[in-house]
């Protein structure tokens, strides 16, 4: 803790600012040492090209991400772990201090932004934050931080990708009548018996994709998981489930409890695809991209329009410079307890 004072003392002197998002970001050089206060905006800047990342928050393979080595270049995958101010961790302040960042990138969220910005301002840092709460924000957020990184040409053909994937999207979900419209679980941990309620931004892409969330509520904590019992999921008794665990989602099959509600009878299950990043959630980043078109063809598997592989197909090579063949794509996106309610287009 003193070294961490004694830095503190001395930051003013040694070190600029990062300029502020009231400033609009401007900078009078490319920044070359960049750090991203959550795992949604550093896996955003490592798409679009940030060579100078200096840290990730936490392991990038986990139980949430896959992190296949395929996907990702050994850089990425080897730079040290600083923490962040989400996911139940905390940032090494003393550390960041060290590393010297000239441009801290936090993710605008009203309920933690708060506290990102007192934490950096201890160590005489501000932040730029963007909001990235709603999927169509990405363009302009591709749009904003390529610029400051000198990624410009990068960051336009990411947005106009993507502004073309909600595009399409929106169109799809607006031919759906409300009363049509599926009612939807989203199962996490172990259990299942965790969840999002409707107001909360980790299951923004269940409305984005024309779901109505069957937990309603507002979103109280940052990290979510609201707990319920088979009791309420049995009265919810959802059409579709949305499954983040592998060992739920392989188990709830033979559960005497689950298998009394309508979207287990029906095999209407779906288990989030996870590589490299999770494609919905935990963290909630640019892959809803595509995970929000999954999604769409997994809810109404008869009337989506697009091939959803080829859309995912596209989005890995464009994002990540791979090239994902059939075989590897539908073990993926439909493994077989879903692969018969949505193939989408394929």
């Amino acid at each position: 803790m003193r070294g961490l004072l004694l830095l503190i003392c001395c930051v003013f002197v040694m070190f600029p600012n990062v300029a502020p998002a009231s400033q609009g970001g401007h900078r009078d050089a490319q920044p070359q040492r960049i750090y991203g206060t959550a795992p949604p905006i550093t896996h955003l800047l490592y798409v679009l090209g940030a060579d100078g990342l200096i840290a990730v928050n936490a392991p990038l393979r986990n139980p949430s991400n896959n992190a296949d080595d395929r996907f990702l270049r050994e850089w990425f995958r080897h730079l040290p772990v600083l923490g962040g101010w989400h996911g139940n961790r905390h940032p090494n302040l003393e550390e960041i201090l060290r590393q010297k960042p000239d441009l801290i990138v936090s993710w605008d969220t009203p309920l933690l932004q708060d506290k990102v910005d007192g934490d950096l301002g201890r160590i005489g840092y501000k932040a730029l934050a963007v909001n990235i709460d709603d999927t169509a924000n990405y363009p302009q957020v591709f749009r904003q931080l390529s610029a400051i990184i000198g990624r410009a040409k990068r960051g336009e053909a990411l947005a106009v990708w993507a502004e073309q994937q909600i595009d399409d999207l929106q169109r799809f979900v607006a031919t759906i009548p409300p009363d049509e419209r599926v009612r939807v679980y989203y199962a996490e941990g172990r259990d299942g018996l965790q969840t999002e309620c409707a107001g909360s931004f980790h299951a923004e892409p269940l409305r984005y994709a024309g779901g109505i969330n069957v937990h309603q509520g507002r979103q109280t904590t940052v990290t979510g998981l609201q707990s319920i019992n088979m009791e309420q999921l049995l009265a919810y008794d959802p059409e579709v489930i949305v499954v983040q665990n592998p060992l739920c989602y392989r188990e709830l099959f033979d559960d005497p409890l689950w298998q009394q509600l309508t979207a287990v009878r029906q095999g209407r299950v779906a288990l989030v695809p996870k590589n490299p990043f999770n494609w919905l959630d935990r963290p909630p980043s640019f892959m809803r991209l595509i995970g929000g078109h999954w999604l769409a063809a997994q809810f109404y598997p008869q009337r989506y329009p697009y091939d959803v592989k080829a859309k995912a197909r596209a989005f890995f090579e464009l994002f990540f410079g791979v090239r994902v063949d059939e075989d590897d794509l539908s073990r993926m996106m439909f493994p077989a307890a879903t692969r018969a309610i949505g193939k989408g287009g394929a």
